[in-house]
């Protein structure tokens, strides 16, 4: 048997009637909600992982915690959290640029985590543009800082193929805060046309 509790409701079902997580997940998920907490077994699932479980198959006797919010309340409270996250981020840029220029592997490491980083930012923006009913051309105001983060990731990226750590060091310190304005700027922009559709 599975035992699944979505929003605090606990239902059972046959393992066998389930043939992987993603069918399980589709059947039981609440439309028009977004899923902000994923438990399995106890253990906490990051969201973001989700695509990665969805193949898994089950054994018998799991039990799954569901938690579903609705859609802009959870989207304003995670661009609050992004806020905070921007200030660490920047914070934390001038250290991390000193150790990338030595090119040691351990910096070389926590690039991939930037990388990664910057990905979601973008997916975050994708995300807000569908959720806002918005696109790039609302924000036109915002070009120059979207042209300044572009070649900044263009510099960074020739800095990475041509291991010149030291520029890469430069970049991260003292360009990458100014190009990451622009999300600053949109997110800022998306939330507050998100509290008026709430509203």
């Amino acid at each position: 048997m599975i035992t699944a509790i979505v929003n605090g409701e606990k239902t059972q079902f046959d393992d066998k009637k389930y043939s992987t997580f993603k069918d399980f997940y589709d059947k039981n998920k609440l439309e028009g909600k977004v899923l902000s907490k994923l438990v399995i077994n106890g253990k906490e699932v990051p969201v973001s992982k989700l695509d990665d479980i969805f193949s898994a198959t089950f054994e018998g006797g799991e039990l799954i915690e569901m938690s579903f919010e609705e859609l802009i309340p959870f989207t304003l409270n995670l661009l609050s959290s992004l806020m905070e996250y921007f200030e660490k981020f920047e914070n934390a840029l001038p250290a991390f640029a000193k150790n990338i220029s030595s090119g040691s592997q351990e910096s070389i490491e926590g690039l991939k985590n930037l990388q990664e980083g910057l990905k979601a930012l973008e997916v975050m923006k994708t995300n807000l543009f569908a959720l806002t009913g918005t696109n790039e051309e609302d924000f036109s105001e915002l070009s120059q800082e979207k042209d300044k983060l572009q070649d900044t990731l263009e510099k960074m990226n020739k800095s990475i193929f041509d291991k010149d750590w030291q520029e890469l060091s430069q970049l991260i310190e003292y360009d990458l805060p100014n190009a990451i304005k622009y999300y600053k700027i949109l997110f800022r922009q998306s939330a507050e046309i998100l509290k008026q559709k709430k509203s």
